[in-house]
């Protein structure tokens, strides 16, 4: 006999959801429609822990994350994981790690996008207007030809307003990159 749970949501005036502590993964494969899907997974998450319109912000970036990663990697998995601790979301979409295909099976790793492709990546990820803005947007393609996008964001203080807009990024933040190019 199989046993139900009953979803348990924290209101954004819940003292304990500032103090959560938790992360969530899920990994796909690497096919059309695979974006959408971890982008849906993503807000049903997000949902759960009532992150209000944060959440459809998140959900919309990791789309995007997502169909670059499916457009610009070579794995035939992808990973996303999000992490939700002391009022903020971090969210990295990743192949590193799964198998990316040999030399001989598919040639020399390909040569990540321009750098124009990828500044935009960040600018819309980084958001404009009345959108949440994401702090810390990086994109990375390393040697092997695995990509990582990574980017994270303040989630509203129960019973606060959303932090400031601030402007996108000029180009991308490499500072912090695990010894990649691009």
């Amino acid at each position: 006999m199989a046993k139900l749970a009953a979803s348990s949501r924290l209101s954004l005036s819940d003292p304990k959801r500032s103090a959560l502590d938790v992360s969530w993964t899920c990994s796909l494969r690497r096919t059309p429609g695979s974006d959408a899907l971890a982008a849906r997974l993503s807000r049903a998450a997000l949902e759960t822990l009532s992150c209000g319109p944060s959440g459809a912000r998140i959900a919309q970036a990791v789309l995007v994350a997502c169909g670059y990663v499916v457009t610009h990697g070579r794995a035939r998995r992808f990973r996303v994981t999000l992490g939700v601790e002391d009022g903020h979301c971090s969210v990295c979409v990743t192949d590193t790690g799964y198998d990316q295909p040999s030399a001989h099976d598919g040639g020399a790793p390909p040569e990540p996008p321009s750098s124009a492709e990828t500044t935009r990546l960040c600018r819309q990820l980084a958001g404009a207007g009345e959108e949440e803005p994401l702090d810390g947007v990086q994109v990375h393609h390393t040697a092997d030809g695995a990509v990582l996008v990574r980017f994270r964001t303040r989630l509203p203080e129960p019973g606060g307003t959303p932090p400031a807009h601030r402007s996108p990024p000029d180009a991308p933040d490499h500072s912090r990159g695990p010894g990649t190019r691009g």
